[in-house]
């Protein structure tokens, strides 16, 4: 018994160093990044013929991450045959959608 309470108040005195010292993610960082990207949607096996457009939105916690959620969420709108081809990055701006 006398273990697991010296291992705990060794345990509960770390976890105090470290946000003591500012170790921990900044706020900036848990409010993540929102993108937004605009895909043409390009039937496959055409040509490169355009059928309009669609707006993807993403978010992450980096700035790629969230163009790459926003590229993901574009492509799974595509309806079956058509496929979003050379999307255009439209912005990106700090916290959650």
């Amino acid at each position: 018994m006398r273990r697991s309470r010296t291992a705990g108040s060794l345990i509960t005195g770390a976890v105090a160093v470290v946000f003591s010292l500012g170790l921990t993610a900044p706020a900036e960082a848990a409010s993540g990044w929102t993108a937004h990207v605009q895909c043409p949607k390009e039937k496959i096996g055409s040509g490169g013929d355009i059928h309009g457009y669609v707006q993807g939105h993403g978010w992450a916690l980096t700035v790629d991450g969230a163009y790459k959620a926003a590229l993901k969420n574009a492509n799974d709108q595509m309806p079956p045959g058509y496929r979003a081809h050379h999307c255009d990055k439209k912005g990106v701006r700090k916290g959650k959608p």
